[in-house]
C-alpha cells in the first residue's frame, strides 16, 4: 500500500484533538473504512471528507456513532435523489 494515499489515525486524531476510539467506533457502524499501513491503522484519503463531516456533526451537535449512521444514511439518500432529479431535468430539457 502506498502511504501517501492514507492518513494515519493517530495523526488525524492529534490534528483534530480527537480520541482515536471515536474513529474505531465509526468503523464499527460502517461509517469509515480503516486499513493497515504497515502496522498502523489508517484512513484512505477518499474517506477523509466523510470522516471530517462526522467529526463536525459529533462535536457541533453531540451526535453519537449510531446517530451519525442515521444522518449518513439520509445524506446518501439525498445525494441519490439529487442525482436522479438532475437526470430527469436533462431528459426534460431534451424534449423542450
Amino acid at each position: 500500500m502506498d502511504q501517501e494515499r492514507y492518513i494515519l489515525i493517530r495523526d488525524f486524531c492529534q490534528g483534530h484533538s480527537l480520541d482515536e476510539q471515536f474513529v474505531f467506533e465509526l468503523q464499527k457502524v460502517e461509517l469509515v473504512r480503516i486499513v493497515e499501513v504497515g502496522q498502523d491503522p489508517a484512513i484512505p484519503h477518499s474517506e477523509l471528507h466523510r470522516l471530517e463531516r462526522m467529526v463536525r456533526l459529533h462535536r457541533d451537535l453531540d451526535i453519537g456513532p449510531q446517530g451519525l449512521q442515521a444522518v449518513q444514511h439520509l445524506l446518501d439518500r439525498l445525494e441519490r435523489l439529487q442525482e436522479e432529479l438532475l437526470q430527469l431535468r436533462r431528459k426534460v430539457n431534451r424534449y423542450e
